[in-house]
């Protein structure tokens, strides 16, 4: 289950979040999950990562950093305001040409002559206007922040000189008094930060609800003063110990312990059809201790390296898969598809060219496609999971089972509802020699079979590989 893996909520939202991409995609013209995976690899190159699901909800017992925009209409038990020191930001006051949807426009007059400029009296109303108006928001802004916390409200702020500018704030609050049991509008004009605002209430309002603490600067330093260490001299210290030679052999018997099942953590929990082949073909090698790592980009020249095997046969399972089994095909009609592929995005130039359209117009000849054409369902590139036991990996394993996932190529209930599994091979064989081929995947139509059988509840009644070399379906 999710829920019991590590980060089991996480990988849940994560599959949640592709099914949505998933449905985006299949909303457009492309369909196929080879053409699926292109389009999420493109994406990632263009936007660099396509991120994580998002997990925290409002309720969640964590600690949030927002800014005060993004807090309105929360609630928390404790909040910290922090950085109220901070000036507010009236740059835009300092423009030479001043805009308000209610008073027009304001300019700054430039007389060239005398090369003097000054604020027109239209600028200065409207500089005074969006003063005030930043204000008005300013102190909206904070009482969104002053209201969010349920039980306690911490306010942080940093002031250069406190004993000097408290010392004239007294003397201000002295002179102005309260203004319709309000802050005189004269002080709230005359500070521009929000601690300032919050230290007004505070001189006014002493022993109210609030308790006014202050750290210096040298006072917090000094509790992230390095503490000296002692150097000790670890080798003296074990030499001069005695040591007890039952505790000794006791450490050597741990550290010399053999886990009884080694094989165990060899073998993958989960794995792919592709790995176990690889597995299997290891095993049949001799053991080699030669380790090749592909070429870094950095290293590579800037013409373009030759499409591997592996690569060539990935588009040739494209083209069939996107073969359509009601129509009849000739060459120049596999060479059209080849060319629709390629001006959709999906392959490259390259990659056209290195298809060969007459081997694709080959399975379009064959029994198989003659089958599907009258068949009552065909199913193209359908992803499976199935749970396999280890010992068909290695006979020494235990009961242990793992999770395989695999794409079956093709599989269909032809006119007699018989069900029949296809599986596209493009590798090289001698005439003569198909056994080989069979053999090699033999094992993987066997997962494919055992997968299909249990999700579909019903029998397969005959396997085929289509050899693309070959040009013919051998049956297994």
């Amino acid at each position: 289950m999710l829920g019991l893996m590590p980060n089991g909520k996480l990988r849940q939202a994560n599959l949640k979040m592709l099914f949505q991409k998933a449905k985006q995609y299949e909303s457009s013209n492309f369909k196929g999950l080879y053409s699926f995976i292109r389009f999420i690899d493109k994406l990632k190159l263009s936007s660099g990562d396509l991120g994580s699901a998002k997990l925290m909800g409002e309720n969640d017992n964590v600690i949030r950093i927002m800014s005060i925009h993004k807090s309105k209409g929360l609630e928390f038990p404790v909040v910290f305001l922090a950085s109220t020191g901070k000036q507010f930001n009236l740059m835009d006051l300092n423009q030479n040409v001043l805009l308000h949807q209610e008073m027009g426009i304001g300019v700054t007059y430039i007389d060239y002559d005398k090369q003097i400029q000054y604020d027109t009296l239209s600028k200065l109303a409207i500089r005074n206007k969006i003063f005030v108006e930043t204000l008005s928001e300013e102190m909206r802004i904070l009482y969104v922040a002053l209201t969010r916390a349920k039980e306690k409200l911490i306010i942080t702020g940093i002031v250069k000189d406190y004993e000097k500018e408290i010392g004239k704030m007294k003397e201000q609050v002295e002179q102005y008094e309260k203004c319709q049991k309000k802050i005189n509008p004269i002080l709230v004009k005359k500070y521009q930060k929000y601690l300032d605002w919050i230290l007004l209430v505070y001189q006014y309002e002493k022993g109210k609800d609030m308790e006014l603490k202050v750290h210096k600067k040298q006072e917090i330093m000094k509790k992230f003063q390095k503490m000296e260490q002692e150097d000790i001299d670890v080798k003296q210290i074990l030499e001069s110990k005695e040591i007890n030679q039952e505790q000794l052999e006791r450490i050597e018997k741990i550290l010399n312990t053999k886990y009884p099942h080694p094989l165990a953590t060899l073998l993958p929990t989960k794995t792919s059809v592709t790995h176990l082949k690889q597995m299997a073909d290891k095993q049949e090698q001799e053991p080699s201790f030669v380790v090749e790592f592909p070429k870094p980009e950095f290293l590579k020249e800037d013409k373009e390296e030759k499409l591997t095997a592996a690569q060539k046969g990935t588009l040739i399972h494209l083209c069939l898969q996107k073969l359509d089994e009601k129509r009849e095909y000739d060459l120049n009609q596999i060479k059209e598809l080849i060319r629709t592929l390629q001006e959709r995005q999906i392959i490259t130039q390259k990659e056209a060219e290195s298809i060969q359209p007459f081997k694709i117009l080959e399975f379009t000849k064959s029994p198989i496609w003659q089958d599907l054409k009258q068949a009552k369902e065909v199913q193209k590139e359908k992803p499976f999971y199935s749970n396999i036991s280890a010992k068909e990996i290695e006979e020494e394993a235990t009961d242990e089972v793992i999770l395989v996932q695999g794409v079956i190529d093709l599989y269909y209930r032809d006119k007699n509802d018989n069900l029949v599994l296809v599986d596209y091979k493009t590798d090289y064989v001698e005439k003569g020699k198909e056994i080989q081929l069979i053999d090699k995947y033999r094992k993987q139509l066997e997962i494919y079979e055992k997968a299909l059988e249990e999700a579909l509840h019903k029998k397969v009644s005959q396997k085929y590989i289509y050899s693309v070399y070959l040009g013919k379906a051998l049956e297994v």
